[in-house]
């Protein structure tokens, strides 16, 4: 599976910021061919330690996000669009 497929993330990212081991599992697995994809950059192998650091910096980014200022954000513009 694809993060492109998954309609919306948020839910994957809150359970993430829970701790949620299925969620960080799932999170990985969408982003895994972007993260190979990175790991890979100019070699024509996958780098395992860039790839686990790729991994690490994406949950941290995922604990991080700020979901709320995040939905606040795109009501905005959805409601500036409609004016």
């Amino acid at each position: 599976m694809h993060y492109s497929e998954i309609d919306n993330l948020v839910p994957v990212i809150l359970a993430v910021q829970e701790d949620d081991n299925n969620a960080i599992t799932l999170l990985l697995e969408l982003f895994g061919r972007v993260i190979d994809y990175e790991a890979r950059y100019g070699h024509r192998h996958i780098d395992p330690d860039l790839r686990q650091e790729l991994q690490i910096k994406l949950i941290y980014i995922a604990k991080c996000f700020d979901v709320e200022k995040h939905l606040a954000m795109s009501s905005k513009k959805i409601g500036q669009k409609k004016t």
